[in-house]
């Protein structure tokens, strides 16, 4: 039997049929509609295709797993505010939404059944996350586990200076083009340039990867996971794995007081994971994750 898994985002939509051990039988995607309706009726034409156990969904946002509400504000702000379990009830399925950067924490259990506690931290514009804790997500009285980037690594000035404003790739490429004075950067453009030799470029990964390393240890010593997984297309680029490791190593070696060195890695699934995770969350919430 197939779980059918969603994956909304800001730029495109991601369906795939699942097996409940984590295989896609069939994928489609679609770039995000400007309406919900044309959202509902792709939706329709991908479940109406064949026989699903399920219905899994990553979300942008904070979910309210009781109402199936998606709270807050989301580049795709039409699915916020309304319960998807009511809106999808007429297909007669289980349905169990997750907050995305939560999917994928949980999509490094499929990944890795043995882990029993991790941390995942989601870089992109700024930084998000999840922490999982004997195998389970931990999601936090008010839904804020793993919300990383709220962490302060700096004496709060007038602005809040917190992870996210200080160790993103969004405040990397922002510092790029505030010294450069050009406006033309992004991410890969300044890892190439760094490869080429760009000085500023340079200081700017050193920068983000410093910034990155502390919080990073931070997470370290408070929960003490097995691995500590990076999620964002920037984790996908070897060079970058290593720059944070590095950094981590210049503080370790450093200070004393650091006796623990995280093991850090990629996210496994690059741009799948949102999918996967559904999945697990699924499988979680139905009682039917075997590794628990």
């Amino acid at each position: 039997m197939l779980i059918a898994t969603i994956d909304i985002g800001g730029t495109g939509i991601k369906f795939a049929a699942m097996s409940k051990e984590g295989e896609i039988r069939e994928k489609q995607e679609l770039a995000t509609p400007d309406k919900l309706d044309d959202l509902l009726t792709w939706l329709d034409s991908c479940l109406s295709k064949q026989a699903y156990q399920g219905i899994a969904m990553s979300v942008p946002g904070a979910v309210d797993r009781e109402t199936g509400v998606i709270g807050g504000i989301s580049a795709v702000p039409y699915i916020h505010g309304f319960s998807w379990y009511d809106k999808l009830a007429s297909y007669g399925l289980p349905v169990h939404l997750e907050n995305d950067a939560n999917c994928v924490g949980l999509s490094e259990l499929l990944a890795h059944p043995e882990l029993e506690n991790a941390a995942c931290v989601v870089i992109g514009t700024g930084i998000g996350g999840a922490i999982i804790i004997n195998g389970k997500l931990h999601r936090g009285r008010h839904s804020l586990g793993g919300e990383f980037g709220y962490m302060t690594t700096l004496a709060p000035a007038e602005k809040l200076n917190n992870w996210s404003q200080l160790a993103s790739t969004g405040n990397m490429v922002a510092y790029v083009v505030e010294k450069s004075g050009q406006t033309d950067w992004d991410g890969r453009k300044i890892y190439q340039e760094a490869a080429a030799g760009n000085a500023l470029c340079q200081e700017a990964i050193e920068r983000m990867n410093r910034n990155l390393a502390q919080g990073l240890l931070n997470i370290q010593y408070l929960i003490d996971p097995d691995v500590i997984s990076l999620g964002g297309s920037i984790s996908q680029n070897p060079d970058f794995i290593q720059g944070v490791r590095s950094a981590i190593a210049y503080y370790v070696d450093r200070y004393e007081e650091y006796s623990v060195v995280p093991e850090i890695l990629a996210c496994t699934y690059k741009g799948e994971a949102n999918l996967y995770g559904a999945l697990v969350n699924w499988l979680q919430e139905e009682g039917q994750w075997p590794h628990l």
